[in-house]
Formats: structure tokens, sequence, C-alpha cells
């Protein structure tokens, strides 16, 4: 069984979530994850239109065991049918005492599940983002201070 915590902390100067845990393989898998909806308002839609953006941009802050390690970045619109259904962009991050900035394009982003792996993505109705470490057993400490879209 996976186990994970996310607080929100203070490191190297920048105020950010801090996703702490272990995944797990046991039992045909397992993962951690930080999410947030995308709405800036709920009253008005449940959604946001990133069609004028090139991809996700991260600045991220990794501590971990490896030298490097991957993660993902999972998208959800309303062609994910199923709450594990998303379009999945992964980025490799190394360990440093540093902030990076990590940059995946929207074009990276594969669908899987019901729904998202049978429809191409789009990024007009964009609802929930996720940051996920999954697919490997690994300690993780990954800090997150910035999430935005960003325009080549």
């Amino acid at each position: 069984i996976s186990k994970g915590i996310c607080t929100r902390e203070i490191i190297e100067g920048r105020q950010c979530n801090l996703i702490k845990g272990k995944v797990s393989l046991y039992n045909n898998g397992g993962f951690i994850q930080m999410a947030t909806a995308l709405s800036t308002n709920p009253a008005e839609s449940l959604t946001v239109d990133a069609t004028k953006f090139s991809g996700v941009e991260l600045d991220v802050f990794y501590k971990g065991e490896e030298d490097e390690e991957k993660f993902n970045v999972h998208l959800r619109n309303s062609a994910c049918l199923r709450q594990f259904s998303s379009y999945r962009g992964t980025f490799s991050v190394k360990k440093d005492d540093e902030w990076q900035i990590v940059k995946i394009p929207f074009s990276d982003f594969v669908g899987y599940g019901p729904g998202s792996s049978e429809i191409p993505f789009d990024a007009s109705e964009l609802r929930r983002l996720g940051i996920v470490a999954i697919g490997k057993a690994m300690e993780v400490y990954l800090a997150v201070a910035g999430v935005r879209f960003y325009k080549d």
C-alpha cells in the first residue's frame, strides 16, 4: 500500500506544496499524488480553457533516493470518464539543492483509461491537474512551488 502526505512548507526560501511518502507496487501497483481543481471561479465554470498555451510548467525541488526521478502530470477533461482516466505527461527532475523549472508540452500528454485513451487530448475544458509518483516503488520527496501554463 502506498502512503503519502502533502504539506505546505517553505523550502529553500520558497513556499510550496511538499509531497512525501512511499510508492509501493504491492497488489498490482500504487501511486501518491497531489492534485487540484483548475477552475478559478466554480460559480462560472468548472473548467479552464488552456488552448492558447503550449503546455504545463512547474517549479520543482526534488530530494530522493535516485539522482534523477520521473513523475507524471495528469490532466483531466470531459473525455475522462472514470476517476482513474487522465491524460498523462512525464517529466524528469534531478536531485539538487536548487529549484528547477520543468516543462511538459501538451503534445506529450497521452490518454489513459476509459474515454481519454480513445479521444485525442483537448486543452479547452481542463478540470483537474495532478502531480503523481507512479509506476515504480520509490521514496518520494517532491516540492512544487509553481504550476502554470506556458506559451512558446
